[in-house]
């Protein structure tokens, strides 16, 4: 007997099909709106899960699909999407693009048996293949195992060291090392290959401390939700004599249904330098991206970092976002200047994006390897070149062809590679190292610092002829602390992305205050994991001071009762667009009297005379008609001109009863 969901809001619709349903012997669960929909699926446990198009109130019946495809108990699950009422091409086009695998119109609803049936068989062919994967893998790390014993084995024998690396490189797929790591960074638990690479004593310390100056800790931080794979990076273990170069991925744990998200990341470590991983590395490197979904994957970047995704109202944001207009379709270098986590990559990939690019976006730090590793990675070597070179491999700026390449803390780069990167810049000519053949690159460069580099030129440290030719076009990111008024947008735009499934969710103004108070030595980033951890850690739709760090909690005790003290109020009120209304100091008049006598505009709902109550309730009731007044009540739109969140625009219009 199968299982089967049925979404849908009409009562009489939904008896209809669930009776017809359990004639055909299947076993039914009911949903009568899309929210309650999500919250069985992500359950898990069905065979097919029906959806009506129409769904009225709350969410939309394509919007459940899309949803649904996103969450990984039911992404593999077959949709059967239901329009009783009929579809237009449109609708059935934005169906199958949520990742619908059926569409049934009214007139076709007597092929419904047809279409469960098939998607029943579907469904238990995907089921058969998930089964037998999970015996292939079960098989391989039992041989695995086996083989790490016998190793182990030798060497308790006294056989050569060599003898049990020779048999742990002989188990294909297992990694160097693996460690386990909270959400501080924090080293929890590790495997002996992870001491061998990065030190005897790991457990309870910080990467930032066993990888120093290698921005490893900020890539294990950044994955979230997905895995991150094939950052480089070169290290000393405390008393080794030479460093190795090793490449990390992260596959970050996901929490079950209902249960809190525990932040811990697993941290797998492959020594580059071994032949093994070389050729690993060749054969990840020829994995592309099906043909079909590049498209739709490149149509979700260019909305994600265009330039409307450089969040902020400040004065510095705004000249950012120009610049990002202007400088995009250009294929000149820029130079991103600002602290550590103020955005510059993501200000990186919105040039990359916002563009006509055709190619890949590469960032590569150059301060995470040493001179001769970073020269391999950026200009690739031929076979022999090094120990490590088994093959000819291009280099990045080969790789981004057509794209852009992304280089930070460029001031870390030696002079030699300056020197060749100056060629490639002048000349769009590299060499590969151990070649002499030149080769033609035509990429973009974006390059981003902390430090002043005109200094750096004045002492011989930089090539002066280098930061002529990228300095011409500089974007200057300043500290979140130098605009805070960028902080409630920031803090909305993280909760909507951490809060996706929770879209009543907001900061209280208490936080807000908090927020907006704090010094942010860690800038963007920092205010980042704050709202991420306040969402993993309240179950309400209000995120509160209690929910934020210690930190910014101490902060709140000492601002003490002056948190909710309002600023001085303006001489003008700004709402967006440049409009104006006149602050409490002044009572604007009923209409402004024109030379003919008569008023130059009829008085508008928003006004405000002399014989009505002062408050600020009125006020703000006044402002909120005016808001849906300017964006034609799209509310949204009117959420977005006054500054604040959705839910927060909708719970005032319903306190004050505006429809």
């Amino acid at each position: 007997m199968s299982r089967i969901l049925l979404i849908d809001d009409e009562a009489a619709a939904r008896l209809v099909l669930q009776n017809r349903l359990k004639d055909l012997g299947h076993e039914v669960v009911l949903a009568e709106n899309g929210a309650k929909g999500l919250l069985e699926a992500r359950e898990g446990g069905f065979d097919v899960i029906l959806v009506e198009a129409g769904l009225g109130a709350g969410i939309s019946g394509v919007e459940v699909c899309r949803r649904i495809k996103q969450v990984p108990q039911s992404a593999l699950t077959p949709l059967v999407m239901v329009a009783r009422s009929g579809a237009t091409r449109e609708d059935v086009h934005q169906a199958y693009e949520a990742g619908c695998e059926y569409v049934l119109q009214k007139a076709e609803m007597v092929g419904f048996e047809d279409v469960l049936r098939t998607a029943l068989r579907a469904k238990a062919q995907s089921d058969e293949f998930a089964r037998q994967l999970r015996a292939v893998e079960a098989e391989m790390r039992r041989k695995i195992e086996e083989r790490q014993h016998e190793n182990d084995r030798e060497v308790a024998r006294g056989d050569s060291g060599e003898h049990a690396l020779v048999g742990r490189d002989l188990a294909a797929g297992k990694p160097d090392g693996v460690m386990l790591v909270d959400a501080e960074g924090i080293v929890r638990c590790a495997d002996r290959g992870a001491r061998e690479l990065l030190g005897a004593s790991i457990e309870g310390k910080n990467l930032g401390r066993l990888a120093p100056n290698t921005r490893l800790e900020a890539f294990v931080r950044d994955a979230h939700t997905e895995s991150r794979e094939g950052y480089r990076f070169d290290v000393r273990p405390t008393g080794a004599r030479t460093g190795r170069a090793l490449i990390a991925s992260v596959v970050p744990l996901v929490a079950n249904p209902g249960e809190r998200d525990p932040g811990m990341r697993v941290v797998i470590l492959l020594d580059a330098g071994k032949r093994r991983v070389a050729t690993e590395l060749l054969r990840v490197q020829e994995y592309s991206i099906p043909r079909r979904e590049v498209g739709v994957l490149m149509e979700a970047a260019r909305r994600a970092f265009g330039a409307v995704g450089v969040i902020g109202n400040s004065a510095a944001m705004r000249a950012a976002r120009g610049a990002v207009n202007e400088f995009a379709h250009s294929s000149e270098p820029v130079l991103l200047l600002g602290q550590t986590g103020v955005g510059k990559q993501h200000l990186a990939r919105s040039l990359h994006f916002s563009g006509s690019l055709t190619g890949p976006f590469l960032p590569l730090s150059c301060a995470a390897l040493s001179a001769s590793n970073l020269d391999s990675e950026l200009f690739g070597h031929v076979r022999g070149a090094t120990p490590e070179a088994v093959t000819d491999r291009p280099g990045m700026i080969q790789q981004s062809a057509h794209g852009t390449i992304y280089l930070s803390e460029v001031d870390h780069l030696p002079l030699e590679l300056q020197k060749k990167l100056l060629r490639a810049l002048r000349d769009g000519e590299v060499v590969r190292v151990g070649s002499e053949r030149v080769e033609r690159c035509d990429t973009r460069f974006v390059f981003s610092a902390e430090v002043d580099l005109g200094r750096l030129a004045s002492q011989g440290l930089f090539l002066a002829e280098l930061l002529e030719l990228f300095g011409r076009r500089t974007i200057v990111l300043p500290s979140l602390r130098e605009r805070r008024e960028d902080i409630p947008a920031l803090a909305q735009h993280f909760l909507e992305r951490f809060a996706a499934s929770r879209n009543d969710m907001e900061v209280s103004d208490e936080a807000l205050a908090v927020l907006e108070a704090h010094e942010w030595p860690g800038n963007v980033r920092e205010l980042e994991t704050v709202i991420e951890r306040a969402v993993a850690a309240t179950q309400n739709a209000l995120i509160d001071v209690a929910h934020l760090p210690a930190a910014l909690r101490e902060l709140h005790g000492r601002m003490g009762d002056h948190v909710m003290d309002p600023a001085p109020r303006p001489d003008h009120v700004e709402i967006g667009g440049g409009v104006h209304l006149p602050s409490s100091s002044t009572q604007p008049p009923a209409s402004t009297p024109s030379p003919f006598g008569q008023p130059s505009r009829p008085r508008q709902p928003w006004d405000i005379d002399e014989s009505e109550e002062l408050s600020l309730d009125l006020y703000e009731k006044k402002c909120l008609i005016r808001a849906l007044h300017e964006t034609g009540n799209d509310k949204l739109a009117a959420a977005r001109l006054l500054k604040v969140g959705k839910s927060t625009l909708y719970r005032k219009l319903k306190r004050f009863g505006i429809t």
